[in-house]
């Protein structure tokens, strides 16, 4: 399976697998759903994201290829979305360019891009994805990440912490007076102070509690499957290691 995929675009080729094998199945598509250590695996985020966040506590101990259970039968409504039956691709495609528009309004205070694009642009855009042709999806994706050498107004993060709610705040990549890039330090460490301290040589107001250790929770943020080095630059990390929905989902591992 391709990180950057959906487990619904693959679920017909799964099917058919297990079908050849002799499993007797008569349902539908959509009622095929996958499980990891007791946890249903939400199928509209990326599966890259699935692993990173569900195995990164298990480092060590849980190499690839990734072991997931495949149910046939049992739903389980109350943890996940239940795809349209009328149309098993449909629904995760509009659960992508959701995203996708999410992305562009953050970025650029507006959806402009994404409205100037062509119906044959926005489903080139899809195609690109779920049939892994690159040229294809980046001859168009381009036009939505370019910003003609402007910074953009925010950037599409967001943050995860097994068992806790997602964390998605306003991200600016610079500071106001646009002289100082921030990095993912800078960036944790105000939406996480209590993992992402700040380091001890760092600034701090008059009176603050300057005896807290750097690197006290030992976290470390993963992306794609790769620590990433905790001084990158923002900026740099949006434009270089997007997810295809132009989002940077990071993950914090204590």
């Amino acid at each position: 399976m391709h990180r950057c995929s959906y487990l619904p675009l693959v679920t017909e080729s799964v099917r058919e697998v297990f079908v050849k094998s002799g499993v007797a199945f008569t349902g539908h598509d959509a009622d095929i759903w996958y499980e990891y250590r007791g946890v249903p695996l939400k199928w509209h985020y990326p599966i890259g994201l699935l692993h990173d966040l569900l195995t990164s506590q298990y480092r060590g101990s849980s190499p690839l290829p990734w072991h997931i259970i495949i149910h046939f039968t049992n739903f389980p409504t109350d943890k996940l979305i239940r795809i349209n039956a009328a149309n098993i691709i449909d629904t995760p495609h509009d659960s992508f360019m959701s995203m996708i528009k999410e992305a562009d309004y953050i970025r650029n205070g507006s959806i402009k891009k994404l409205m100037s694009l062509s119906k044959q642009d926005q489903t080139n855009l899809w195609q690109g994805l779920s049939s892994h042709d690159y040229d294809k999806f980046w001859n168009v994706n381009a036009r939505l990440v370019t910003n003609d050498n402007t910074i953009p107004k925010y950037i599409p993060l967001r943050v995860y912490l097994l068992d806790q709610p997602v964390i998605q705040e306003p991200v600016a990549p610079v500071d106001d007076n646009l002289d100082c890039e921030y990095t993912l330090r800078d960036i944790l460490g105000r939406m996480l102070p209590e993992i992402f301290p700040p380091s001890l040589d760092a600034p701090t107001t008059e009176g603050a509690d300057n005896t807290r250790k750097s690197d006290a929770s030992e976290a470390v943020a993963i992306l794609h499957g790769i620590v990433i080095p905790i001084e990158t630059p923002i900026l740099w990390l949006s434009q270089n290691c997007s997810y295809p929905d132009n989002f940077l989902h990071i993950v914090i591992c204590r």
